[in-house]
């Protein structure tokens, strides 16, 4: 017979195994042009294509892979989610374009420099050709049919397109704001930019 000590020894162990599953969590954003169907498993994704913008946010908890399955009028696709953290699935017939929101202590900066401003403008003119985009610098370029891991924190808020921006955020217990990545579509970007251009003249 096991001693009380090690049946105490082998409680502890599954508890911290417990303990250690639960913090896995895969998050997955979807945006796509159309209806979204989910089965139970939320592992299998009907898209009846339209013009209209739709998203769900699909959680795992769990350190296995998960594999998601696309089924649309052009026929079937998978993508897998090897990781923890935070993904966007781009379902949408437009490139999603995008990054990390910046907040000081009090908030989104009312005002820019004009050297900021021109410093943008020349960044988003690069991030709409897939340039100057990379993990790094927290910016990205995710073309249709595609999914991209946003960040190892599934704690994180990604707002989509046709959706305001928070003008202040909650910090974490560094004090620090949480992260929020804003992304909109490469047509909204560009219209934005060219009505930004306009005024400038």
């Amino acid at each position: 017979m096991r001693s009380a000590s090690s049946l105490t020894l082998a409680c502890i162990a599954l508890v911290l195994l417990a303990a250690c599953s639960s913090n896995h969590v895969k998050k997955v954003v979807v945006m796509a042009n159309g209806k979204l169907t989910i089965d139970q498993t939320k592992q299998n994704i009907k898209l009846d294509p339209s013009n209209t913008h739709n998203e769900e946010e699909l959680i795992f908890n769990g350190g296995d892979k998960i594999t998601l399955k696309v089924e649309s009028p052009n026929g079937a696709k998978t993508f897998d989610v090897n990781d923890d953290g935070v993904y966007v699935l781009n379902l949408k017939v437009d490139t999603l374009v995008g990054g990390l929101v910046n907040y000081s202590a009090t908030g989104r900066t009312a005002s820019i420099s004009r050297e900021e401003l021109d410093r943008m403008i020349d960044s988003t003119q690069q991030m709409l050709q897939g340039k100057n985009t990379s993990d790094e610098k927290k910016t990205y370029f995710i073309v249709p049919g595609n999914i991209k891991k946003i960040s190892a924190n599934a704690d994180v808020r990604i707002v989509g397109p046709y959706k305001g921006i928070p003008y202040k955020v909650e910090t974490d217990a560094s004090g620090k704001p949480a992260e929020v990545y804003k992304f909109f579509t490469n047509k909204q970007k560009r219209e934005s930019l060219d009505d930004l251009l306009k005024r400038m003249k």
